[in-house]
């Protein structure tokens, strides 16, 4: 079996734990953060979400590249497909979720909270259904 298979299997599934727990208990709970400490709140959670994707991402990014050029065994579509969900969730994240961190950035709102919240389950889905696929490609190169 590929190194790349097993590397983009482990980056991955990091990466699903991670956006889960952003998702079910980083987000929700900003609410709980009382409204004088939350701009000190939101840049400490800004600084070290992007110290913690600093090493996961390229590692992800790297073993779905590496996927894509180097594995044969893996259909074409299901690499490329893999590999095109990470680009569109790279791509909302820098377009649209760190903008609402930064519109969080001058205290919590409760409007841009909530579409935080609501929207990020699209990211949730696709970083799950890029696990499903790592455990898809495999299972066919096996």
């Amino acid at each position: 079996m590929s190194g790349w298979l097993i590397a983009n299997l482990a980056g991955t599934a990091v990466m699903v734990g991670f956006i889960w727990t952003i998702q079910l208990l980083t987000y929700p709970m900003m609410q709980a953060v009382p409204a004088e400490a939350f701009v000190a709140y939101e840049r400490s959670h800004r600084n070290r979400v992007t110290a913690v994707l600093a090493v996961l991402a390229p590692t992800e990014i790297i073993a779905a590249a590496g996927v894509v050029m180097f594995v044969g065994e893996v259909p074409s579509w299901l690499a490329l497909g893999s590999a095109g969900l990470l680009c569109a969730i790279w791509l909302s994240t820098l377009l649209f979720y760190a903008p609402l961190h930064m519109r969080l950035s001058d205290g919590f709102d409760p409007v841009v909270h909530r579409r935080l919240v609501r929207t990020n389950w699209i990211r949730t889905a696709a970083w799950t259904l890029r696990g499903a696929a790592a455990i898809a490609m495999i299972a066919v190169a096996t």
